[in-house]
């Protein structure tokens, strides 16, 4: 099975030798990890993500399994059909891909905040740029997050016929790092699919282009890729990951 994992925003594929997704390069050892900018905007992600897509599969159905951001990536590269890569591309499974938007990212990139929250807005903003002192409020992935540029994204990267999508989403907490934003969702979220969330990406944002395709994790957003950043020294989740995991590819391989 030529199977490709793309990873999502802000963390790269590798990083003080920790995977993005946690043990999956021994659990899939012929499958294709591609780095792409952590902070890029969707098209410039997309058209790394078909390049080395192309040179790692020169030939044969492939299927991608996407976090986060990285769904959105790979619904760029199949709509615009970089690489000629549309016809090849049998399933897309996104995991936790924000296909509506995300109100963290339009509280991150000051786009939105409801007037009684702006506040704890502007607190949560401040605490999680203070984590990552290299991201810019308005570089591109966070752009590309926000709930004003997905509407845009849906109408310009719809569903390509003949590839089979599925979406999957988490609704719990895990690493203490995304338990203010969890909350923050909770509060903005108008109905029980919006409040239910993993930290960063609600259930409703998440479900695309229809329904979940099983029930959402009981996982954060950190979680969903096997780690858990309140469990040193090596940092793995609770959650059962790998076989969550399973389900997607064995899904995805089925048809």
């Amino acid at each position: 099975m030529n199977l490709v994992f793309a990873s999502g925003f802000l963390v790269p594929q590798s990083l003080a030798g920790k995977d993005y997704f946690r043990g999956l390069r021994q659990q899939y050892p012929g499958a294709l990890f591609p780095k792409v900018d952590t902070i890029g905007d969707v098209a410039d992600r997309a058209g790394q993500l078909a390049a080395q897509v192309a040179a790692g599969f020169k030939d044969g159905d492939i299927q991608i399994v996407a976090h986060s951001m990285g769904g959105l990536d790979a619904r760029y590269l199949l709509a615009k059909n970089l690489n000629s890569l549309a016809g090849r591309v049998k399933s897309l499974s996104m995991i936790a891909t924000p296909h509506w938007g995300s109100p963290v990212a339009d509280l991150l990139t000051g786009e939105a905040a409801p007037l009684p929250l702006r506040v704890l807005a502007a607190k949560l903003t401040e605490g999680f740029l203070a984590q990552f002192p290299g991201l810019n409020k308005k570089a591109g992935a966070l752009q590309a997050l926000t709930t004003a540029a997905a509407q845009q994204f849906n109408r310009d990267n719809p569903q390509v016929p003949g590839v089979s999508y599925y979406a999957y989403a988490g609704n719990g907490t895990g690493s203490s790092l995304l338990v203010p934003t969890h909350g923050y969702l909770r509060l903005v979220g108008t109905t029980s699919d919006e409040q239910d969330n993993d930290g960063l990406v609600s259930v409703a944002s998440a479900s695309w282009p229809a329904a979940l395709a099983e029930a959402p994790w009981a996982t954060d957003h950190i979680g969903e890729v096997g780690y858990d950043l309140d469990a040193p020294p090596d940092f793995a989740t609770s959650f059962p990951y790998l076989a969550a995991i399973g389900r997607v590819v064995a899904r995805a391989a089925a048809g």
